[in-house]
């Protein structure tokens, strides 16, 4: 089944079974180096959201790739996208399937 991760999801503190691995894959988006002290690297570079738009997207979204294969792997990504909000902020969403 396939299932979109993006800003704004709530946490299910029961989640089990798919709906668990979607939530690990929006923890993984959410999760900047160096805030998980036992595993300093998890987590997204914070430098790659100083670049210009133009460089930031692909760094983003080759990232995005990495951190969720190494980390989620029960996870098939299906798509990766930056769209910009309404205030400018760009915003990843995700499409993976979970079998």
């Amino acid at each position: 089944m396939e299932y979109k991760v993006s800003e704004g999801m709530k946490i299910n503190w029961n989640a089990k079974g798919a709906e668990r691995i979607v939530q690990n894959v929006y923890n993984l988006l959410n999760t900047f180096r160096y805030e998980v002290a036992y595993n300093r690297i998890l987590g997204r570079n914070t430098a790659n959201l100083d670049k210009p738009t133009s460089d930031m997207i692909p760094l983003i979204i080759a990232e995005t790739y990495e951190l969720i294969t190494e980390y989620e792997p029960r996870a098939t990504i299906i798509n990766v996208e930056v769209v910009n909000s309404e205030e400018g902020k760009p915003t990843i969403e995700v499409v993976i399937r979970v079998e």
